[in-house]
């Protein structure tokens, strides 16, 4: 595989890992939950898929299959089944379409090439490679807030930024290589910080 098609599966891994990292686990509770708003977990890993298809059908087949036309679970565009069964299906939709998005740019793909996008222009594949993967990671960024919120996180171990207005203490996030002595020495730099002059005061 050459450079440009290394970056290109790249792209697309790291997108993909991202989001998959950010719903993988997830209870119905959560997947239905909108932060406050209107957009729920699930509705948004349900249009992350369809997107993802629709790109894809777009930059690869001859009878490109539009946002109206594409597969989606159970039929169902506007609605959704609030079922465990129903989540699952939308997120292995989403597995498959990203699945596919990777086998298609490898060797001898032509990424240069101008392939057609849904809104009636055309770009070189490489850069709806990257448009992709950044729409994967961007829905994912939603998704993280609003698990955050709900689960009451911060930041991780050994990346907190305390921030002074808001008390993070108690709510950072421990990933399994983090040592109890690791955990330990972040709160206490955490509360040494909240209560300790500022610096350039």
């Amino acid at each position: 595989m050459d450079a440009a098609h290394r970056v290109a599966r790249t792209t697309l891994e790291s997108g993909r890992q991202t989001f998959l990292d950010n719903v993988t686990g997830i209870s119905l509770e959560e997947a239905l939950d909108a932060g406050g708003g209107f957009r729920s977990i699930l509705g948004l890993a349900k249009h992350t898929a369809a997107w993802t298809a629709v790109y894809h059908s777009f930059a690869f087949d001859e009878a490109p299959r539009s946002w109206m036309e594409t597969d989606w679970p159970r039929g169902l565009r506007e609605r959704i089944e609030p079922s465990e069964d129903y989540l699952e299906e939308v997120l292995a939709w989403f597995e498959r379409g990203s699945e596919r998005w990777l086998g298609s740019v490898e060797k001898p793909t032509d990424l240069d090439e101008a392939r057609p996008v849904h809104w009636g222009d055309v770009w070189p594949l490489r850069e709806i490679v990257a448009y992709t993967a950044a729409h994967w990671a961007y829905h994912a960024g939603e998704i993280n807030v609003i698990l955050a919120n709900r689960r009451r996180e911060a930041w991780e171990y050994g990346e907190h930024v305390e921030e002074n207005h808001i008390s993070t203490i108690g709510h950072s996030v421990r990933r399994p290589w983090v040592t109890d002595e690791q955990a330990e020495r972040a709160e206490r730099e955490m509360r040494r910080a909240a209560t300790g002059p500022v610096p350039g005061k």
